[in-house]
């Protein structure tokens, strides 16, 4: 397997778990700078400095990114988007309900 097949499985493991955590409801915000990050073995802290985060796993330590840290990023980039989502969604529900609409007229 060469490097770049491997960095692309990390970083997809990565996002699966980033994922997951943020599914199963596993990030706690307990400041505006300090995420409170619960693996399934361990516990973490991610901290938020401007553009920067850091966490306190292993992981992050030896590669400079991790699961903890992409997780939070999307949760920050979510909240902060949350009119753009809403507008999206809304507009999803409206072409749904269209859809829907006409293939009741049809049948």
């Amino acid at each position: 397997m060469s490097n770049e097949e491997a960095s692309g499985d990390f970083m997809s493991r990565v996002i699966a778990k980033a994922a997951w955590l943020i599914h199963e409801g596993r990030i706690v915000r307990i400041s505006e700078t300090m995420y409170y990050v619960i693996g399934r073995k361990n516990k973490h802290i991610v901290r938020v400095d401007g553009s920067s985060l850091t966490c306190t796993c292993n992981g992050y330590r030896e590669r400079r990114t991790c699961s903890h840290i992409v997780a939070v990023s999307t949760i920050i980039k979510l909240s902060s988007g949350s009119d753009y989502l809403n507008k999206v969604m809304k507009a999803r529900v409206e072409r749904e309900l269209r859809l829907i609409g006409k293939q009741m007229w049809n049948i």
